[in-house]
């Protein structure tokens, strides 16, 4: 894991980026990185969710409601996905 997260600071995605559909997925590309990273169903819709600063709690709400599985199981995955997003660069931590 990158970093600890904090389920009391609010999260959001990067501005400087470019959004393409590959196939089913979307591909964001990071020009300061150089980098493309592709997304999924579950992390795209995360991705839209985090436009505007929004807590852990918050977006473990959205995906609960959107994907009607087991809270536990999706908050360990939501966990997860954060410390991927964190890592790589493609979202920040906000006050």
């Amino acid at each position: 894991m990158a970093e600890r997260l904090d389920h009391d600071l609010y999260y959001q995605r990067i501005q400087k980026m470019k959004l393409k559909k590959v196939g089913d997925q979307m591909a964001v590309y990071i020009p300061s990185q150089r980098a493309i990273h592709v997304l999924n169903q579950t992390t795209f819709f995360l991705w839209e969710c985090l436009k505007e600063p929004v807590t852990f709690e918050e977006l473990l709400f959205m995906l609960t409601e959107a994907f009607k599985g087991e809270r536990k199981t999706m908050k360990k995955d939501l966990e997860e996905t954060l410390d991927l997003f964190l890592e790589k660069g493609l979202i920040r931590k906000v006050r």
